[in-house]
C-alpha cells in the first residue's frame, strides 16, 4: 500500500519527471499500466504559475481586497494561462497518439501519454527561464526556447505513439504480456530521480531571482490602494478640442478615468456605457476622461478617425503609457473612480456594467467636498 502510494504521489513527481527525461518508453509504460500523466502535468501547470510567473502572482495576490474589483477572476486568469500554454501541448500529442494508435486506441491513456509530453517541455523552458534569472538576461530568444522545448516534447511523443501501438487491439485478451501490469510497470531509478530533482531545481533557482526581483520591486508591484492621492497628470487632447486636460483641474469633482484602445473590444463595448453615464452624472459633479492607451500602436490621426466613427461626449487625451504606469494598469479597459478629495475610491478592471458603475458613483457623490 505504501508503495502505491509514493507511486502516484506528489513526492514522486521528480522522478517521474526524469524518467521521462532519460527513459521515456520506461515511463509511457509506466503511464500507459498506472495512468497519471495529465495529473503530473496540471502539478507542473501549479508549479510553473509559481516558479516563473510569480510577480504576476504577487501582484494579483496584492490585489485581492483592495479596490480593484475583479482581482479573484485574475488569479484564476494567472493559472488558466498557464493551463492553456500546457494545452497546446497536451492536446496535440493527445490527438496525435489517439490518431496513430488505430485500432489500439483508448482515449483515457491517450489522454495520459499525450500529457506526459508537457514534462520534457516543461523541465526544458524551466532551463531556459533559469539560466536567464541567473545572467539577469534573455540568453535565448522565445523562439529559440519553444523550438528546443517542442523538440523534446516531440521526443517523448514517439515514445508515447510505440506505447499506444503496442497495445492489444480493442477487445482482444490482455494477457500476452505487450502491458505490464501496475505492479510491474518500471519506476523511476536513481538517475531518473537525480535528473528530476534536477528539473526542480531549476525552478527553484527560477523562483528565487523572481523573489528577489519581487522584493526589489515591491511598490511597482503593489496596486493602488483606496484613499491613495490620485497621481497628477496632464494630457494632450486628441478628441477635436485644443489644450490639455490636467488631474489638479478636476479637484473637487468625483473623476471616472478610462484607460482604453481602439483594439480592445471590451474598450469599445464600454465606450457608449461611459458615454451615457457620463451625460447622467455630469450634472452632478462627475467628470469623465477617456486615456487613449493605444502607445505606438496606433497613430494619432487613426485614433481620432476611430473618435470619429465612435463618438463620445467627454474629453480623451492620449497616454504614451507614463499614466498608466502611474495609476498602475495592467489590463484594459480599467477604470479608476477619483473621489472629490482626489484620492482613489476603486477602480475596475475589465467590462464593467452600468449598475456596478451607478452604484459606485452614487457612492462617490456622496461625499462631502474637502
Amino acid at each position: 500500500m505504501t508503495a502505491v502510494v509514493q507511486r502516484g504521489s506528489l513526492l514522486g513527481l521528480p522522478g517521474r519527471i526524469g524518467q521521462l527525461c532519460t527513459a521515456p518508453r520506461a515511463a509511457m509504460a509506466r503511464i500507459e499500466a498506472q495512468g497519471g500523466g495529465l495529473r503530473d502535468a496540471l502539478w507542473l501547470v501549479l508549479f510553473g504559475v509559481i516558479a516563473f510567473r510569480l510577480p504576476e502572482l504577487i501582484r494579483t495576490l496584492l490585489a485581492i481586497g483592495g479596490p480593484t474589483s475583479g482581482a479573484a477572476m485574475r488569479l484564476l486568469g494567472l493559472f488558466s494561462d498557464e493551463a492553456r500554454e500546457a494545452a497546446w501541448v497536451v492536446l496535440p500529442a493527445a490527438v496525435i497518439v489517439t490518431a496513430l494508435a488505430g485500432a489500439r486506441r483508448d482515449a483515457t491513456r491517450d489522454l495520459d501519454l499525450g500529457a506526459a509530453c508537457y514534462a520534457p517541455y516543461f523541465a526544458l523552458r524551466g532551463l531556459g527561464q533559469a539560466l536567464t534569472g541567473l545572467a539577469g538576461a534573455r540568453i535565448l530568444s522565445d523562439n529559440v526556447l519553444e523550438a528546443i522545448a517542442g523538440a523534446g516534447a516531440a521526443l517523448v511523443l514517439i515514445a508515447a505513439v510505440r506505447t499506444a501501438r503496442s497495445r492489444p487491439p480493442a477487445g482482444a485478451p490482455a494477457s500476452d504480456g505487450s502491458l505490464p501490469s501496475p505492479e510491474a510497470a518500471p519506476e523511476p531509478d536513481t538517475r531518473a530521480r537525480f535528473v528530476g530533482a534536477g528539473v526542480v531545481a531549476l525552478g527553484l533557482i527560477a523562483l528565487a531571482s523572481a523573489a528577489v526581483w519581487s522584493a526589489r520591486h515591491l511598490d511597482a508591484l503593489r496596486p493602488m490602494q483606496r484613499g491613495e492621492a490620485a497621481p497628477e497628470f496632464a494630457l494632450p487632447r486628441i478628441d477635436g478640442t485644443p489644450g490639455t486636460v490636467a488631474m489638479g483641474a478636476l479637484r473637487g469633482q468625483v473623476v471616472v478615468l478610462d484607460f482604453w484602445a481602439t483594439w480592445c473590444p471590451p474598450c469599445i463595448a464600454m465606450l457608449p456605457v461611459l458615454d451615457a453615464t457620463q451625460q447622467t452624472w455630469a450634472p452632478r459633479g462627475v467628470a469623465f476622461l477617456g486615456i487613449n492607451s493605444d502607445g505606438g500602436g496606433a497613430t494619432l490621426a487613426e485614433i481620432q478617425a476611430f473618435l470619429a466613427a465612435h463618438p463620445i461626449r467627454y474629453p480623451v487625451v492620449a497616454d504614451g503609457g507614463l499614466v498608466g504606469g502611474l495609476y498602475k494598469v495592467e489590463a484594459l479597459p480599467t477604470l479608476v473612480l477619483v473621489g472629490r478629495d482626489g484620492r482613489i475610491r476603486k477602480s475596475f478592471v475589465g467590462y464593467t456594467s452600468e449598475h456596478d458603475l451607478d452604484r459606485a458613483l452614487r457612492e462617490a457623490a456622496a461625499e462631502a467636498a474637502p
